[in-house]
């Protein structure tokens, strides 16, 4: 593993163009033998002439950089320590597995890391610790994390032995815990030695907790009337997140440092306590359920003053984001008025509240964010005024439509969808402001969607509209500042839409389909380079939409998701064909296994272009690491250099399909795919109930190559082209025969929430990794 930064010189420009243009030169005559490859005489010679470019290769790259400089040496302390933060840090606290990684590097990185408390301030509580020093693991950054404040992560439910033993670490340092998160363990524990205790309990086992500041409850964990007066006992408390407390608990509570909170209540019994809340900076307002434990209305001792309006407020509050959770919408305009800080609000409600406070949500002169979530109603009333104040703060608009109490997808939704019309057209002066634009709307809903030409400044547009039977023609769109568009809409909506589309600034676009009760239906689609001449990231997130694969000259990056599979393969098919049709291509991402044979010899075809001005592929990004097999050569490939890898028959699924149907053989669903050694067996199970894994490309049709490839191709290479769909029909006919047996998707050697990155310069070191697409591709709600 490679963790340095390489200082990149300026070469001697005559050196340079010597050794490219002699590298040329056997590049050239590697590929002139190769019509003639089988004559041993000239095996012999391409092999030596391989060798030769390889070794220019890597002459070319030390001739263009300085030395491997050590990171800890050229950067400043603090940048140095966030860049370790981000290798080491997962989705649930470091990673102590990449710790290791690190400390590994060398006798200096592993003395600097020791030496840096901040590493070791995240500790897991686990179930039954998966790993035999787990407990070493708790006392080791216990001791190197010195005084600094922790944060606790605690798997729920626990092993009683594992929760004992790490109580009785952790209790001594009560005082340097500050955060406290309790979340669902990564694996269900079965046994008898499960154990469920309370969240109570825990807490006050590790009571007193001086310099707590926050309580967070992952999933389905709550706590009764009685258990949530143990806040009483944290001094420092800051925030409450993941359930709601009973607002007249907190009357009789003084939480000074309080500044988040979700609790159940209305606005009269929150302007009740908000003296004992001056530092309230977030807060959410939820519906009070049926059944909250240990607490019945009659327990309220509150609930008779509950029709009597409380004065507002003497100072304006400190609120400055509020998300509203309520069908009662009772006083809620009182409370935007007495919050003029207010610079975040998620509204989910009725069309008749939202007309109720519509007046007063547009006068907040610090709003910037705003979602709306509306609800479903049987009546047709119009509730908004005639006109209203608009607000050109707002900069991220959110308009969506109720999820969780959809009705049934066959009633008429035309009501909704006209209400929804009017409310666009009565904020389009609103709209010309806005920045980052998202409408998510339930099945059944429909917006006009010509109103997007009046969002004159909008930079990033999401639309989630799974209920568009058909697009009509529609007017030319022109957003000229648009740069990030991510869609979700049915397949046959998708060439209405594109077309209609004028965006010359366009940086970033995503096409997904819906994913719930949808019926297969393949649309063809085409990413024209004229209508998008500055497009350098396209995030390909279906299975119904099939990509006509045509020449585009500004594409740098192109994402694959887990159901795009045949939409990978067909690209990696074209570029064989016409490697020089995306000239600026740089980096794949592939976030489910592409098939081997057709990413290395796309990687052969592209990357040994004599065409100058054709960019290597130099990045590869995968779900997992690769067996050394496979790892070696495709970093080979990546660098521009020939490799002796597998042969085409070993690397397509046909060859994969030996190994992964052959029962007597160990190992996961991703370390079979990915060549690697496991120990995991196979698992015996009921027939139909296999785990499914095996089918990724069980639906994947490939048709006779018909167009002409440019450069010329090898015929040995246009023959296995053509004989993919004959693979596809030898794996379906393998999976006919699992029927009793399962392999487990994953194992220990993966870790999930991570890509790996493959270059050139590196064996794929594992990182969290944020590429391009993903940071401005964000997922949408599917």
């Amino acid at each position: 593993m490679v963790y340095a930064a390489p200082l990149l010189v300026s070469s001697s420009s005559e050196e340079n163009t010597r050794l490219e243009n002699k590298r040329l030169q056997l590049l050239k005559s590697i590929q002139d033998l190769s019509g003639n490859s089988s004559q041993p005489t000239h095996l012999t010679e391409i092999t030596a002439l391989r060798n030769e470019h390889n070794q220019i290769v890597l002459d070319q790259l030390d001739s263009r950089r300085g030395p491997w400089s050590d990171p800890l040496a050229i950067f400043p302390v603090e940048i140095w320590i966030h860049l370790i933060s981000q290798i080491i840090e997962c989705r649930w606290g470091t990673s102590y597995r990449m710790i290791s990684h690190v400390l590994l590097v060398s006798r200096k990185w592993r003395a600097a890391i020791v030496s840096v408390p901040q590493f070791w301030t995240q500790i897991s509580v686990e179930p039954g610790f998966g790993e035999e020093d787990i407990l070493l693991k708790i006392v080791t950054a216990l001791y190197l994390s010195r005084d600094l404040p922790l944060t606790i992560y605690i798997d729920h439910p626990i092993r009683r032995d594992s929760y004992e033993a790490c109580r009785a670490l952790l209790a001594p340092h009560s005082n340097r815990i500050r955060d406290i998160i309790f979340r669902s363990p990564f694996k269900s524990l079965e046994g008898d030695d499960s154990w469920n205790p309370s969240i109570y309990q825990i807490l006050s086992d590790l009571l007193p907790l001086p310099n707590l500041q926050e309580i967070h409850l992952h999933s389905s964990f709550s706590m009764t009337l009685d258990e949530w007066k143990i806040v009483e006992t944290l001094p420092s408390i800051k925030a409450l997140e993941g359930d709601a407390i009973p607002s007249h608990l907190l009357r009789h509570m003084s939480l000074v440092n309080l500044n988040t909170l979700t609790m159940y209540g209305s606005v009269n019994k929150l302007f009740r306590i908000i003296e004992n809340l001056p530092r309230l900076k977030t807060l959410t307002m939820m519906q009070l359920p049926n059944y909250v434990p240990g607490w019945t209305v009659e327990d309220d001792t509150d609930a008779v003053y509950e029709q009597r309006d409380v004065p507002l407020p003497e100072h304006p509050l400190s609120l400055q984001s509020l998300t509203w959770l309520k069908q009662d919408g009772a006083r809620l305009e009182d409370l935007l008025q007495c919050s003029p800080n207010l610079t975040h609000l998620t509204f989910q409600g009725s069309w008749k509240l939202l007309g109720q406070i519509i007046g007063v949500l547009f006068k907040l002169p610090l709003l910037s964010y705003l979602s709306v979530d509306l609800q479903w109603t049987e009546t047709g009333a119009k509730f908004f005024p005639a006109k209203v104040i608009q607000n050109t703060n707002i900069r991220q608009l959110i308009l969506s439509s109720e999820w969780f109490n959809a009705r049934n997808e066959d009633e008429d939704h035309s009501v909704e969808s006209l209400k929804l019309s009017l409310l666009i057209d009565l904020w389009r002066p609103t709209l010309e402001a806005v920045e980052n634009l998202s409408i998510l709307l339930y099945k059944g809903w429909t917006v006009p969607l010509s109103f997007l030409s009046s969002t004159v400044n909008l930079r990033a547009l999401t639309l989630y509209l799974p209920g568009f039977d058909e697009l009509s023609a529609l007017p030319n769109i022109v957003l000229n500042a648009l740069e990030d568009l991510y869609m979700t809409l049915p397949s046959k909506c998708f060439n209405s839409f594109l077309s209609s589309l004028q965006c010359p600034n366009l940086l970033a676009l995503s096409l997904r389909t819906p994913s719930f009760n949808r019926i297969p239906m393949k649309e063809i689609i085409q990413i024209h380079s004229q209508q998008f001449p500055k497009l350098s990231a396209l995030h390909w997130c279906s299975s119904d939409l099939v990509w006509d694969v045509e020449s585009h000259n500004s594409l740098k990056l192109v994402a694959f998701l887990e159901s795009a599979t045949q939409a990978a393969s067909d690209f990696c098919a074209h570029l064989i064909l016409r490697p020089q049709d995306f000239p600026l291509l740089e980096q794949l991402e592939f976030y489910i296994f592409p098939e081997w044979d057709l990413l290395f010899l796309m990687l052969e075809r592209r990357n040994f272009l004599l065409d100058q001005s054709v960019l290597k592929i130099t990045t590869v990004i995968l779900p997992t690491t690769l067996g050394l097999i496979l790892r070696g050569s495709l970093t080979s490939l990546l660098r521009g250099q020939f490799a002796n890898r597998l042969s085409n028959h070993d690397l397509s699924i046909v060859g994969i399909g030996e190994i992964y149907f052959d029962h007597s053989l160990t190992g996961c669903h991703w370390c079979c795919i990915s060549m690697q050694a496991c120990s995991t067996p196979p698992t015996l199970v009921y027939y139909g109930y296999a785990t499914p894994t095996y089918k990724m490309w069980s639906n994947h049709r490939a048709e006779t190559v018909t167009m002409t490839p440019y450069p010329p191709l090898a015929d040995s290479t246009l023959n296995w082209l053509n004989q993919r769909q004959r693979r596809y029909d030898k794996w379906n006919e393998q999976t006919q025969e699992v029927y009793s047996w399962s392999r487990e998707r994953v194992c220990r050697v993966h870790e999930l929430d991570s890509h790996y990155v493959f270059s050139g310069f590196s064996m794929a070191n594992p990182l969290t990794y944020h590429s391009i697409a993903s940071a401005t591709l964000e997922p949408i709600l599917d």
